[in-house]
C-alpha cells in the first residue's frame, strides 16, 4: 500500500520490476510508475479547474480508460472536485481486480465505477449513453489509437487529455514510424521537443475535424520522458474548419540558419526540410495556467508542489510571448554565428531592451521564446562577441 496525494493505493510489489537497469514500470503485473506522479498532480489541478471554470454542466462523467491501478481515476475523485464521476477502465483482468480494491480502499463507489473491457470499446459505448466531458488517455507509449476514439466520446465544452511517451517518434528519430502513427512528414531538429509536441497536437486536431470537432489546447508541456496536452472541444463542421485553416500546417526546418521556424519559408534563402502538418496555434492559454497557479495554493501536500510550480511560472511566461512560434537554441544559433554562446538571460534582456517579448522556455534549458525575428536574434547574439 502507497499513498500518493491523498488517496490510497494498493500496487504490485515493486521487486517484481526490478530490472538491470532499476526499476521498470512496464515489467509490474499491473502498471503503475511512480515516476509519474508530477503528471498525476498537475492533472489533478487541470481537472478541478476545468470542472470549476469551463465545463458546461456538472456533474462531470470522466473516463480514464487506461487505469492501470486505477491512481489517476481515484486521484480525480478524492482530489480534484466533488462533481466528479469518474468510469476507470482497464482490459487487464488484474488491473481490473486492482481498480475495484483501489475504489473500496477509497471509498468512492459512488463515483468511480470500474470496467474490464477495450479502451475504444468503453469510450464508444460509453458515449451513447450520457454525457462525456472528460476523457484522459494515458497510454505506455503513444496515444494515436484512442485518440479518435476519445474526442468523439468529449461532448461540446469538454476536456481531453492526451500523455504520449513516444518521443522518439514524435521528435524525429523514427520518421517511418511518425508517418504510420501519426501521418506526419518529420525530421530531427535542434527544437525537437517543441516539434513533437506540435505534431501531437496536430494530428489530434486533425483527428477532431474528422468528427466536425474543433479543439483548443489550454495547457500543454514537455517533461521527463513524455508530452502531456490538455484540450477544450467544440463542436460545428465550421468550428473544425476555422481551426484547420488557422492552426494546422507546416513547419520547415532551415539547416544554415539552424532554426526551425512555422510556415514553409526559411530566414535566409534556403529551401528547408517541410515538417508536417502540425500544430501552428498556441500551446497553451494563459488564463488556464494563471488559474492553475492560484488553485496550486490550496494543495500544499503536492509531493511535486515545487516543481509544479515552476513548471507552471515558466508556461505562463512563455504564454504571454507569442501564440505561434518556435522557440530559438542559442547553442544551435552560436554554432553558426558566433565562437561562443552568451547568457541567456543577457539575450533575454536585450530583446526585450528592443521592444521584443522574450522568456525562457521549459522546452530546453539553452532555449529562449520571442517574437523577435531571427535577424533581431543574431544581432544580439552578434554583439555578445
Amino acid at each position: 500500500m502507497v499513498r500518493e496525494g491523498r488517496a490510497l493505493l494498493l500496487i504490485p510489489d515493486p521487486e517484481t520490476a526490478r530490472a538491470p537497469h532499476g526499476f521498470e514500470p512496464a515489467w509490474m503485473p499491473v502498471f503503475y510508475n511512480p515516476r509519474m506522479v508530477f503528471n498525476r498532480d498537475v492533472s489533478v489541478l487541470a481537472v478541478r479547474i476545468y470542472v470549476e471554470r469551463y465545463a458546461p454542466h456538472k456533474p462531470v462523467h470522466a473516463v480514464d480508460a487506461l487505469s492501470g491501478t486505477g491512481v489517476r481515476a481515484v486521484r480525480y475523485a478524492v482530489e480534484s472536485t466533488s462533481e466528479i464521476l469518474v468510469h476507470a477502465n482497464d482490459i487487464d483482468p488484474r488491473a481490473c481486480q486492482l481498480i475495484r480494491e483501489n475504489i473500496a480502499l477509497n471509498r468512492l463507489a459512488d463515483r468511480v465505477t470500474p470496467h474490464c473491457t477495450d479502451a475504444n470499446a468503453l469510450l464508444e459505448t460509453i458515449r451513447r449513453e450520457e454525457p462525456i466531458l472528460l476523457a484522459d488517455i494515458d497510454p505506455f507509449g503513444s496515444p494515436a489509437p484512442f485518440a479518435h476514439a476519445a474526442i468523439r466520446a468529449v461532448g461540446h465544452g469538454g476536456l481531453a487529455a492526451f500523455t504520449a511517451t513516444d518521443l522518439a517518434v514524435l521528435e524525429g528519430s523514427k520518421r517511418r514510424a511518425a508517418t504510420r502513427k501519426y501521418w506526419v512528414s518529420i525530421a530531427k531538429t535542434p527544437e525537437s521537443k517543441e516539434i513533437g509536441l506540435r505534431v501531437l497536437l496536430g494530428y489530434i486536431a486533425r483527428a477532431a475535424a474528422s468528427s466536425d470537432k474543433a479543439v483548443r489546447p489550454v495547457l500543454s508541456y514537455y517533461a521527463d520522458h513524455y508530452y502531456r496536452v490538455y484540450m477544450l472541444v467544440s463542436r460545428g463542421a465550421r468550428k473544425a474548419d476555422n481551426m484547420l485553416e488557422r492552426h494546422v500546417g507546416n513547419a520547415v526546418y532551415c539547416q544554415q540558419a539552424r532554426k526551425t521556424v512555422l510556415g514553409d519559408e526559411c530566414p535566409s534563402d534556403e529551401k528547408g526540410t517541410i515538417i508536417g502538418p502540425v500544430w501552428t496555434g498556441p500551446l497553451s492559454d494563459g488564463e488556464f495556467i494563471s488559474a492553475l497557479l492560484n488553485a496550486l495554493e490550496g494543495y500544499e501536500y503536492l509531493e511535486t508542489r515545487e516543481r509544479t510550480r515552476k513548471l507552471l511560472q515558466l508556461l505562463y511566461e512563455e504564454a504571454s510571448v507569442c501564440d505561434s512560434c518556435i522557440f530559438y537554441r542559442l547553442d544551435a544559433l552560436a554554432s553558426v554565428h558566433t565562437p561562443r554562446i552568451p547568457k541567456i538571460s543577457a539575450v533575454i534582456d536585450n530583446l526585450r531592451g528592443m521592444g521584443y517579448r522574450a522568456s525562457r522556455t521549459h522546452f530546453h534549458p539553452m532555449g529562449l521564446r520571442t517574437n523577435a525575428p531571427y535577424e533581431a536574434v543574431v544581432s544580439v547574439l552578434r554583439a555578445h562577441l
